[in-house]
């Protein structure tokens, strides 16, 4: 499953200190159990929530659990919680895994309604929401090289930082 999260960040001018922040935000996911990995993600073009995490996990039992709710959720976020707008949890079912996306690739992610337009050649991973906010049904994410996810209709993303994994946290 995926655990997608998107949001603005409302104090652009304390953007390092987020982005530290943040960092350490995936270490303290990564020890809860059934989280396996994770990557941040910004949008490449103007977008509402331009930044992106996804987050691979087991199953939806993790966000009612004790670990989580005493290391993440909204409630542990700090000081952060009121900088950030636009904000939108989702969990995805259909895909077992995050993609490793390359610090010099991109992400796309296309709505339901973005699939017909997209070139037969391009791997796209379709996911349902099934949990959270569920504010979009459907999603498709699709490692692209840069400069190829520019022709094409969805929110291009360029890593912010490497995918990270339970084993290297």
């Amino acid at each position: 499953m995926i655990y997608m999260v998107e949001m603005a960040l409302l104090d652009i001018a304390r953007r390092a200190e987020w982005d530290a922040w943040y960092v350490a935000h995936q270490y303290r996911l990564l020890s809860i159990p059934g989280i396996h990995a994770s990557q941040r993600f910004e949008a490449i073009h103007a977008a509402e929530s331009p930044f992106v995490a996804l987050h691979e996990v087991d199953s939806p039992e993790i966000f009612t659990g004790p670990s989580y709710r005493a290391k993440a959720g909204p409630a542990n976020t700090g000081e952060w919680q009121t900088k950030m707008g636009n904000w939108h949890r989702n969990l995805f079912d259909e895909v077992d895994h995050t993609p490793d996306v390359p610090m010099d690739a991109r992400l796309l992610v296309i709505e339901a309604d973005g699939g017909s337009a997209l070139p037969d050649r391009l791997a796209v991973e379709w996911m349902k929401a099934v949990g959270l906010d569920r504010s979009v049904p459907r999603r498709g994410l699709a490692v692209v090289p840069p400069g190829t996810g520019d022709r094409l209709a969805g929110t291009l993303l360029k890593p912010i930082g490497p995918r990270l994994r339970k084993e290297t946290a």
